[in-house]
């Protein structure tokens, strides 16, 4: 497994990883270690031979690898890299459209996730509900300043990246959900 940070640039790849159940299926290979088409297919109410398919794209493009063979014809598969990122705009047209769609497939699915939590918050456990967070800041900043911003959220994030190995998990961790954006919005008429 892989924790080295992943620039995909080729449109291939990012074609390959932006299909819903290919993003559902990585999470939960990470989230489980390991699995099988046929324990994907129960966890995602698919069938086992679409999820296979799917298991055997995102291994072709090192999104996942093949674990240790089990018993029989158990073929189980497990991360092979956990930290992606792609630029929005491309090399050419394809790669930009590429990653347009990676990035709306992954954002979309992070919106979603965002209102879930709303939705359940009120009956959450305590602790969580004071710990989750939401924040938001209109900033004046160059771009060098947004730069390095992002690079000092991306680096806070980093010790945390390879828990998703689950012996790396300490006692009474969950998985959490964690979206940072920040980009230019467009001014107000007067410039602002």
């Amino acid at each position: 497994m892989s924790f080295d940070k992943r620039q995909i640039t080729d449109p291939r790849i990012m074609r390959a990883l932006a299909h819903p159940t290919r993003i559902d299926l990585l999470e939960l290979v990470a989230r489980e270690g390991e699995l099988t088409a046929t324990a994907a297919a129960d966890a995602l109410g698919l069938s086992p031979a679409n999820c296979s398919f799917h298991l055997r794209q995102l291994g072709k493009y090192g999104f996942l690898e093949e674990a240790e063979p089990g018993p029989g014809r158990t073929r189980p598969w497990r991360i092979g890299s956990v930290h992606h990122s792609w630029e929005e705009v491309g090399a050419n047209a394809e790669a930009t459209a590429a990653a347009s769609a990676l990035t709306s497939v992954v954002l979309e699915r992070d919106l979603n996730r965002l209102r879930d939590w709303l939705a359940r918050q009120p009956t959450a456990e305590p602790r969580w509900r004071k710990a989750a967070f939401l924040s938001e800041a209109l900033l004046y900043l160059t771009p060098d300043e947004l730069h390095s911003l992002g690079e000092g959220i991306v680096e806070l994030v980093k010790p945390y990246i390879e828990r998703v190995a689950p012996d790396r998990r300490p006692t009474g961790s969950a998985p959490v959900q964690l979206l940072a954006v920040g980009f230019p919005i467009r001014p107000t008429a007067a410039g602002n």
